[in-house]
């Protein structure tokens, strides 16, 4: 893997020592624009991007931004809690692609137990940094859980969860600016970890599970995977294919 790990902290901390031994690299002082890095400053993480793939670091903030807001206010998420359907329980919920933990946050804060699945060494290290820290005053978190692996390695079985949850990555001209501008930097991190993005294949897998609720998220214009949909819920820009195994 091609990546510098920095430290502009001024200090070796336990964090360091830490990131050295899981990312199998030796802190830097200075941040070099012709390198991909990821950069410890004050406890927090960020992605630096190398001057030629043009993009902003990526920061993950789960409490602030447009997360922090419907976060704030999460009974407002009436198609995803359409998508989920009516509970009087918390539900086992699987987030196959948790990426920037947008959604598997939001189905938090409506009182259900999240498990989420991240390839990437780095996304998982930057989340599993923040969440750490947030856990100190979220007691939701306790129901929380980030894995650093593919989805499809996993062995599931019809008791392993109520529900299964996918997002996979948009087609980059259907997505949001914001979301587009955050796809181009995973697409980056997945790129230097060597690793790619295989939604038919995930989605494959994720339909075999038997007598579980499959929640595909969609943008609206884009096709349906191939098989038969059970029903959909349908917002303005992103839409809810539901699939029952």
């Amino acid at each position: 893997m091609n990546l510098d790990l920095i430290n502009l902290d001024g200090f070796e901390s336990q964090k360091l020592k830490e990131l050295e031994t899981e990312l199998n690299l030796i802190a830097h002082k200075t941040i070099n624009l012709d390198h991909d890095s990821l950069v410890l400053q004050e406890d927090n993480l960020y992605f630096n991007f190398k001057k030629e793939r043009a993009l902003t670091p990526l920061e993950i903030d789960i409490q602030k931004g447009a997360l922090g807001w419907r976060l704030a206010r999460p009974q407002h998420e009436t198609h995803l809690k359409k998508a989920i359907g009516k509970t009087e329980r918390s539900l086992r919920i699987l987030d196959a692609t948790a990426g920037l933990l947008g959604d598997s946050m939001i189905m938090l804060a409506l009182g259900h137990s999240v498990t989420a699945y991240e390839q990437s060494k780095i996304l998982y290290t930057m989340l599993t940094n923040e969440i750490t820290q947030l856990a100190e005053t979220d007691s939701n978190l306790l129901n929380f859980r980030l894995i650093n692996s593919n989805v499809c390695e996993a062995n599931f079985n019809e008791k392993s969860f109520d529900i299964i949850y996918f997002d996979p990555m948009y087609p980059e001209d259907k997505a949001s600016s914001a979301r587009r501008s955050d796809l181009k930097k995973i697409n980056s991190i997945l790129e230097i970890e060597g690793l790619a993005s295989d939604p038919e294949s995930t989605f494959t897998y994720l339909r075999s599970i038997p007598k579980t609720k499959l929640i595909v998220k969609r943008p609206l214009k884009v096709d349906a995977f191939e098989g038969s949909i059970n029903y959909q819920i349908t917002g303005k820009s992103v839409r809810f294919d539901i699939y029952l195994n």
